[in-house]
């Protein structure tokens, strides 16, 4: 049995939050799908980004360096007078562990929930 399809999807939620989805193993091969829509989630000044990782199966350094460099877009863009911000909600315990051991779970806001990272958005 291989691994499940990889798919990205991006929605705008409730509050203007931007949302994407991560579905299957977030790799070397499969990050380029999520690219795009990242890059435009993060493009514009006071973005609010979560990134749902709860289908995500498995996660390797390409997929964690997306998620730091989103974070830095959006951290920029705060620091000059933005209200935007990223959340991550994540369940999966392997891809839990790759943002412990990578230090990212201390640096940025991981939720187990999507309505714990929708809330913490918000304020």
């Amino acid at each position: 049995m291989g691994p499940a399809p990889f798919q990205a999807s991006a929605s705008e939620i409730e509050g203007g939050i931007r949302l994407l989805e991560v579905n299957g193993e977030l790799d070397l091969s499969t990050s380029n799908q999520l690219e795009g829509p990242l890059d435009d989630a993060t493009a514009s000044p006071a973005s609010a980004v979560l990134i749902d990782l709860s289908d995500c199966t498995f996660i390797d350094s390409t997929g964690i360096a997306l998620i730091v460099r989103a974070w830095q877009r959006v951290d920029t863009s705060a620091g000059n007078g933005g209200e935007g911000g990223l959340a991550l909600c994540c369940q999966n315990e392997q891809v839990r562990r790759v943002l412990e051991v990578t230090g990212l779970e201390h640096s940025l806001r991981v939720f187990p929930t999507r309505d714990e990272a929708v809330a913490a958005l918000r304020g």
